[in-house]
């Protein structure tokens, strides 16, 4: 009966919150034509975080729906009295482990936290030693550091260090949040013209610009913790390629290039990076791991054809959003953020509580 508890008040609501969040969020980014990309990748991180009202909200309120037979719906915001007080832990009946199931559930919880723990741990540890894997200084690649000197200035950034990577990794990436390092591979590089290896540097600058690696990182964190929700993942997914397109619209701004030749660079990259190292594997990549001139992004040519027509339909005169439209979509992303829409059904004894 325990895991059946943590099935119907916990797992089920999750899993249905996130894809009534997604569904929400998709129709008024649709109604709203909203194009900033920063206020996008807010509405996408709604499905990642509603789950945790879930999980602190009391189970109570299924009280005021047993009156009804078959189901029950409707729309309520989350009562503030119904969250569990955190300094009142002596209200709440002690666990006792030495019960089986507790037992289990312990141990599974310890396990899961441990693995995930673990796995933050080693995206860390691994980006890291690839940003210290071979520092090189600005008389070793003066172009490389004039292309970065260019573009920062106009950008007002701190100039990363620039790290190369012999490994089988075609993409260049950037590492780090305070202190961040160019990851290239020099290999990749070679193959590069000048202007592609202008864009593709100024596009990872972008993303340090943008702080992509911490909102990664924590998008990351949040997919992670909902990694029974498939609805956390397509979000996740979302979430990053917003950030690919937000550094391109960065990009066109701030760099002398047209759209078109931004556009062509790009095309033209992949297309190198796919001739070049068709055999090589890439890992999943990570909040540190940004770029999308990744294997999977490679791969897809449709996301490919989408992401250079998003190119050439820029203006760079129109890409700021006016003041007053961003605070109407802050407000419908607070809205958004505490509405739930409740289900209730019944099952002879058994109430599942979708919210």
């Amino acid at each position: 009966m325990v895991f059946l508890e943590i099935l119907t008040n916990y797992i089920l609501p999750i899993i249905y919150d996130s894809f009534v969040s997604l569904v929400l969020v998709l129709f008024f980014l649709f109604i709203f034509r909203i194009k900033d990309s920063n206020i996008r990748i807010l509405f996408f991180s709604l499905p990642l975080i509603k789950p945790f009202i879930v999980i602190a909200e009391k189970i109570d309120v299924n009280e005021l729906t047993l009156g009804y037979k078959g189901f029950a719906g409707g729309i309520r915001f989350p009562d503030p009295l119904s969250f569990r007080p955190i300094l009142e832990l002596n209200k709440y009946e002690l666990v006792n482990f030495s019960e089986l199931n507790n037992l289990i559930l312990l141990t599974a919880l310890i396990s899961i936290s441990v693995i995930l723990l673990s796995r933050w741990i080693n995206i860390a540890l691994f980006y890291r030693s690839l940003a210290y894997e071979e520092k090189v200084s600005r008389k070793e690649v003066p172009k490389l550091y004039s292309i970065i000197d260019n573009y920062i200035k106009k950008i007002k950034i701190k100039a990363p260090d620039i790290s190369l990577t012999h490994r089988r990794y075609s993409t260049p990436f950037i590492v780090g949040i305070r202190t961040c390092t160019l990851v290239l591979s020099p290999t990749l590089i070679e193959k590069l013209n000048n202007e592609e290896t202008e864009t593709l540097i100024h596009h990872e600058l972008s993303h340090i610009k943008r702080k992509d690696n911490l909102i990664g990182w924590i998008a990351l964190i949040l997919k992670d913790l909902n990694f029974f929700n498939p609805f956390a993942y397509i979000s996740y997914y979302l979430i990053k390629d917003e950030q690919e397109k937000a550094s391109d619209k960065l990009m066109i701004i701030h760099s002398d290039k047209s759209t078109k030749q931004v556009a062509r660079n790009i095309l033209s990259s992949i297309l190198k990076i796919n001739e070049s190292f068709k055999k090589s594997f890439i890992l999943e990549s990570s909040p540190s791991h940004s770029s999308s001139f990744h294997f999977q992004t490679i791969l897809n040519n449709k996301q490919i054809q989408s992401r250079v027509k998003n190119i050439l339909k820029l203006n760079p005169d129109k890409i700021n959003s006016q003041i007053f439209p961003k605070i109407l979509m802050y407000i419908l992303f607070l809205i958004i953020l505490f509405i739930q829409i409740v289900l209730v059904m019944k099952f002879d004894n058994m109430i599942i509580f979708l919210r």
